[in-house]
């Protein structure tokens, strides 16, 4: 009698179903990526304005204004604490985090007035408990954009494939980062005010600036469920972006930007995070 091993059609039936439980192991091994929702159950509606705080408990809102030709601002307030936004005129809902943590929030939209005065559209104020502080930087936002379809999601399995700790992949993916991009300084000194970077793009491109290289690491450990903050501020004097990392319970500076030109940082002030 015949085993099932005996025939080459068998033997390639067992390789595929290895390859299938190797496959579905991989992923069923992986992060549940994290990704932002306009459920509509708790929506704040003023002059256009749609606020959707469903999920503020996860530390994000999605806003969206009627469309409009003219162009869009949005101010959050917490407490003492100012942070503004471009909002895009299309009445495309963007998702903005709510970093500041737990307490009551207050979201202003302007729509230009004239060159660069703007009046005010509408102004909503709501409270947020966050489930974890460090929520909102675990999902995408304006700053760190990304979808289930980006590449560089992908791209962070890979480097990431056996490791086992987030140190590892947070080494992973920052020595890729920081060994094959290189720094544009054409476009560091051209860039215009309001300029969101596209870590997809960054990727493809293996070039950018520091706030492309920290949006990009940013969303590729966000996707490996690693808490990362981009981080604005002050490289001593230099105006500068870099990433602050959520590892063993406490946040560590990491600065691709000054790895890849090889520059030296005495001191980092945050001004604002994302």
């Amino acid at each position: 009698m015949s085993t099932l091993t005996d025939h080459g059609y068998s033997r390639k039936y067992l390789a595929l179903c290895c390859a299938f439980f190797m496959l579905l192991f991989a992923v069923c091994s992986c992060y549940a990526l994290l990704l932002p929702e306009a459920t509509g159950t708790v929506v704040y509606q003023s002059n256009g304005t749609t606020i959707d705080a469903s999920h503020a408990d996860q530390g994000y809102i999605m806003v969206r204004q009627n469309p409009t030709n003219k162009p869009l601002k949005m101010r959050v307030s917490f407490g003492k604490y100012t942070l503004t936004y471009d909002l895009n005129s299309e009445g495309e809902y963007e998702v903005f985090p709510l970093q500041l943590g737990s307490g009551s929030y207050k979201v202003q939209i302007f729509a230009q007035a004239s060159g660069k005065k703007y009046s005010n559209v509408s102004s909503t104020k709501f409270d947020a408990t966050l489930e974890s502080d460090l929520t909102p930087y675990l999902y995408p936002n304006q700053y760190v954009n990304f979808t289930e379809e980006s590449p560089l999601i992908l791209k962070a399995e890979e480097l990431c494939a056996g490791c086992n700790t987030d140190q590892e992949k947070v080494d992973a993916i920052v020595g890729y980062v920081t060994g094959n991009m290189v720094y544009d300084y054409a476009k560091a000194s051209s860039v215009t005010t309001g300029y969101l970077p596209c870590p997809d793009n960054t990727l493809v491109e293996n070039t950018g600036i520091c706030f492309d290289f920290s949006s990009l690491i940013a969303a590729m450990l966000r996707s490996q469920g690693i808490p990362v903050q981009l981080t604005i501020g002050y490289a001593d004097k230099t105006y500068h972006a870099w990433n602050t990392i959520y590892l063993d319970g406490q946040w560590v500076i990491y600065d691709a930007t000054a790895i890849i030109c090889g520059t030296q940082v005495s001191r980092y002030t945050i001004e604002r995070y994302y």
